[in-house]
């Protein structure tokens, strides 16, 4: 057997070990496990290199290091610096409790809710943009509180993830749902708005990589436009590839999330019969 068979035959190992061992229906599994032989061997370069610097459950599986490697082209020194630079902003941010602040303050003016899942099982964090008033936030100096107060956002949906994990489901990322009917350029896509929109899509790729799905934004008014194309610079391909924008054409966007979110775990706004939330 030649070299080239043999990486061949072990790819298809792996790819087939992994499959027998999932549901076939959760893609983000299959997405995440299947490596080919040369990425399944910076996998087990990787783990040795990082594994004495995690200290959280969640973080021990492969799962959770393939997000950075992923998120690296593969690249074991990169991805080792990456994850690095992330444990470091974690200890200095408190990260590791801050699903256990209170943002009652917050909740109100910028609500979003972690109460429903995809047909896969993943969690998803659904938000009404056009109630964020952001501008308003940043007039009254709350730009630091409000970074804040969405890092426990997804670092409560992220953890939901990890849970689901520890309970033998296969789900390995997050879903994203945005409803943009109504915001305006004043509110959410002015010129001191959109800073902190930079600021909260480099956080995500830099601080969690890989554990969003799809971001989904239905009734798309121009505003969103406008903040897609100032943001664009600052997004990755992978991040590019996961922003699913649907116009006012209801049949096209229900038609979209038929297929993925059952009427059940969608409320009223997203052409579901799920109750609605009480703040």
């Amino acid at each position: 057997m030649t070299r080239a068979d043999f990486k061949l035959f072990s790819s298809c190992i792996i790819v087939l070990v992994v499959f027998v061992n999932i549901n076939v229906n959760a893609i983000s599994v299959e997405k995440f496990l299947s490596l080919s032989f040369e990425e399944k061997t910076a996998l087990d370069q990787f783990r040795p290199k990082v594994a004495p610097l995690l200290d959280e459950e969640c973080m021990k599986h492969d799962t959770y290091l393939i997000r950075w490697l992923r998120a690296t082209n593969f690249d074991v020194n990169a991805a080792e610096r990456m994850l690095r630079q992330n444990l470091k902003w974690r200890k200095s941010q408190k990260i590791k409790n801050i699903r256990n602040e209170d943002f009652k303050d917050m909740e109100q003016d910028f609500p979003i809710t972690i109460d429903t899942y995809d047909k896969i099982g993943q969690p998803i964090g659904v938000l009404d943009l056009y109630e964020w008033d952001i501008r308003s936030a940043v007039l009254q100096g709350k730009t630091v509180r409000l970074v804040r107060y969405i890092t426990a956002l997804v670092e409560n949906i992220t953890g939901q993830v990890c849970e689901r994990q520890q309970k033998g489901m296969n789900v390995t990322q997050d879903v994203m749902l945005l409803n943009a009917d109504g915001i305006n350029v004043v509110q959410q896509a002015c010129p001191i708005c959109l800073p902190l929109w930079i600021q909260f899509i480099t956080s995500i790729q830099n601080y969690y990589p890989e554990w969003t799905d799809e971001f989904i934004i239905i009734d798309s008014p121009p505003a969103v436009q406008i903040i897609l194309n100032a943001i664009r610079p600052f997004l990755s391909r992978n991040t590019r590839n996961i922003i699913k924008v649907f116009g006012h054409n209801r049949k096209n966007w229900m038609t979209y999330l038929d297929n993925k979110i059952s009427r059940s775990e969608r409320r009223k706004e997203y052409g579901g019969t799920k109750p609605p939330f009480k703040f």
